[in-house]
């Protein structure tokens, strides 16, 4: 065979590529028209609900300002006492999560917790996690 037979198309390769051309922009604008329709959508119902929802929102709002400023400030914790290499933003980092999480929970003290025996101090703690679950199927 020389090079022009393999170059050559015939009548049935053309029909194939030009079908297959068709056929994938077709199912693109099919696709496009989709997305733009699930937009609409949404974006009605966001306007449903913003219409709906709105003064319920707006007088909740009200409510809440009116008794954050009937209630007295509540008085400054004092900070908790930290370990000697504990940073001063860990220990509000911390006092924060707390007091989010736990309604009257005071922070009496932070200080590290050992290394458990065994571990290496240059893998984190997500570091050994991931070693252990990579290595768990040959130690069984």
């Amino acid at each position: 065979m020389t090079e022009m037979q393999l170059l050559a198309l015939e009548a049935s390769d053309a029909t194939v590529v030009i079908t297959g051309l068709v056929l994938v922009m077709g199912m693109l604008v099919v696709l496009c028209l989709i997305i733009m329709v699930e937009g609409k959508v949404f974006d009605r119902g966001e306007q449903l609900a913003h219409r709906t929802g709105a003064p319920r929102v707006a007088k909740a709002t009200q409510e809440a300002a009116a008794r954050a400023k009937a209630a007295p400030a509540p008085a400054a914790a004092p900070a908790a006492p930290a370990a000697p290499g504990v940073a001063p933003e860990v220990v509000a980092a911390i006092a924060a999560a707390v007091a989010c999480t736990e309604s009257g929970a005071v922070v009496r003290s932070i200080r590290r917790a050992p290394a458990p025996a065994g571990s290496t101090p240059r893998r984190g703690a997500w570091g050994q996690a991931g070693l252990n679950a990579a290595t768990r199927p040959f130690l069984s």
